[in-house]
């Protein structure tokens, strides 16, 4: 087996990220599928109790630098007109994320209101991949490599091989709890098409460096 230890680290190239924006900016998308997959996740790992707006967990998936009055950023959107490659000043978003992503707002949306109880507190439905893909992503799969180009943006990879967009979509899998046993959830929801670009996924990394979310 290779030796961890000694391969290099890889990060997404910028052109990566960006393929990823622009595909996510084309799809009506709702914003709150960000929550959805954090609450998932939570869920799976026993924790929905303990989930939370302001868990860094979740603000550093959309947290982004270069506009100091805007904090973040995530280009899901469920309203408005699109163009390929059009980049929204709409995708930023203000410091109230937390705030509107509470039970109680989540509660009162339209679209992923099942997300949150009246009382408080975060839940999911048994039926809640079904309604992920009705509600969420309007019956129409989202793309798992734009989802890993943008949200593993600032993750390091360790690859044996020559790393490629496969590497992507596992660690797309692995980020977000989607193992062997949820295939059927993970087919409901994401594609896996590979799109033919001139671009490299990834480039190798300076191991001394550490990445900023």
């Amino acid at each position: 087996m290779p030796d961890s230890e000694h391969m290099p680290t890889h990060v997404l190239t910028a052109k990566a990220v960006r393929w990823g924006i622009e595909n996510l900016a084309f799809q009506r998308l709702h914003p709150t599928f960000v929550m959805y997959l954090y609450l998932r996740k939570q869920q799976r790992a026993g924790k929905l109790g303990d989930a939370s707006a302001s868990a860094d967990e979740l603000l550093t998936l959309i947290r982004m630098p270069g506009n100091p009055a805007k904090r973040y950023f995530f280009p899901l959107i469920n309203r408005g007109r699109r163009k390929p490659g059009e980049l929204l000043s709409s995708f930023w978003r203000a410091e109230n994320i937390p705030g509107s992503w509470s039970p109680g707002s989540i509660y009162r949306l339209k679209g992923g209101g099942w997300m949150g109880l009246s009382a408080g507190g975060y839940t999911l439905p048994d039926d809640h991949v079904d309604r992920a893909l009705r509600e969420l992503l309007y019956e129409v799969p989202v793309s798992a490599l734009a989802l890993g180009a943008y949200f593993l943006r600032n993750d390091g990879f360790v690859i044996s091989g020559a790393p490629g967009s496969s590497d992507l979509i596992a660690a797309f899998r692995l980020k977000f709890d989607y193992p062997d046993d949820a295939q059927e959830e993970f087919a409901t929801l994401f594609k896996t098409d590979v799109p033919d670009v001139g671009f490299e996924w990834f480039a190798e990394s300076d191991p001394s460096l550490t990445l900023n979310a």
